[in-house]
């Protein structure tokens, strides 16, 4: 079985503010092979850590919280007390999901294990189950308050299509990304991040904060995605500047995905990537979650010719920018990366062009 990453093109941090987002799968992946056992114990691993772990289901084990085995264990943990897995297993995992670079290597990691303990359960789990209980395995056994996007992408997202998604509903539409017309470029600054930051925390708290903030003024608002552009305007100046900046961002943002997604279902890409590098300078200025380097790239790609648009993706504090080209001309700003990039801060940069994006399930017959 197999998980695929995903890249967002549009929407970060409105995810777990109720809000809208725009991510597609790549065209990499997680994959496991897993067997039945005879003894009730669970053995696990990972060729990319070149680890093991061996202990009885049933009883957790100590693990290091946000490593591979707590994403792995957490799942089975919770797969046993809610859906009945009550059978040991030998699995073996891969991924070639670059590691910090916000591209979800966990869900991605979280959704294939669950596909991949489907046979051992007692009754099929349904993608959406099996897309909270992978959200609430990060919240509880990595310590990342994530939305619900990433795993959303991974286990749904299909081939050819980005995903727009409703964060609080899960309605989603698949929208057409015809990658015979434009490439999608993924650049990992390496700088690496963690996910479990403060920081990231952080900003989820300042949310909250704004969310108390205006329901004193609108008692059914829930969250950020409730907050129209008006009562931004009348009454965020009670708020410190930090905390209406994220709020800012969030609704500006919202509408933004909502607009772009528009322009990506009438093949309107020029407009399109615009609306990316407006995304990024808000992701800069208002909610802080870039860096030098990240916005290093963005400024090396805009002055690349066939570039449409870009911004980073993912949390933020480093991992990946991606960027909207003329398919004609991707490899041009490939080159450019690779030559202004290093000059610039002595680090060199991991750049690919998707070549499709993957869907989760069974792995097809070569």
């Amino acid at each position: 079985m197999r998980a695929p990453g995903r890249v967002n093109l549009l929407g970060d941090h409105t995810d777990y503010n109720d809000g809208f987002v725009l991510p597609m799968t790549i065209d990499r992946a997680v994959w496991w092979a897993v067997c039945a056992n005879a003894d009730d114990r669970v053995r696990l691993h990972s060729v990319n850590f070149d680890e093991s772990i061996e202990y009885p289901l049933g009883a957790h084990p100590a693990v290091v919280r946000g490593g591979w085995s707590s994403y792995v264990t957490g799942v089975v943990e919770e797969l046993r007390r809610r859906h009945g897995l009550n059978r040991g297993f030998d699995g073996v995992v891969y991924g070639d999901v670059p590691l910090g670079g916000g591209l979800s290597s966990s869900a991605a990691l979280e959704v294939a294990t669950t596909l991949a303990l489907q046979p051992l359960l007692d009754a099929p789990l349904d993608p959406v189950s099996a897309i909270r209980l992978c959200q609430d395995v990060e919240h509880r056994y990595a310590g990342v308050r994530c939305g619900i996007m990433d795993q959303f992408a991974s286990r749904l997202g299909r081939s050819g299509c980005a995903l727009f998604l409703d964060c609080r509903s899960l309605a989603h539409v698949d929208i057409p990304l015809p990658l015979d017309e434009v490439s999608v470029v993924i650049v990992n600054s390496g700088v690496e991040r963690s996910l479990a930051s403060s920081a990231y925390n952080r900003r989820r708290a300042e949310c909250d904060e704004a969310v108390a903030h205006f329901r004193r003024f609108d008692p059914a608002l829930s969250a950020l995605r409730d907050v129209t552009p008006q009562l931004l305007d009348q009454h965020g100046e009670g708020l410190p500047v930090r905390v209406r900046n994220r709020a800012r961002h969030v609704v500006e943002e919202n509408a933004r995905v909502r607009a772009a997604s528009e322009l990506l279902s009438a093949r309107r890409f020029e407009a399109f990537g615009r609306s990316m590098t407006e995304s990024h300078a808000s992701l800069r200025d208002l909610y802080e979650v870039s860096c030098e380097e990240l916005d290093g790239l963005v400024d090396i790609a805009l002055a690349t010719e066939g570039v449409l648009g870009g911004r980073m993706t993912g949390a933020g504090f480093g991992g990946c920018a991606v960027f909207l080209t003329r398919k004609a001309l991707a490899g041009e700003l490939e080159r450019r990366v690779n030559d202004d990039y290093p000059a610039r801060f002595a680090v060199t940069p991991t750049v690919f062009v998707l070549a499709g994006n993957l869907e989760a399930g069974a792995v097809p017959d070569a």
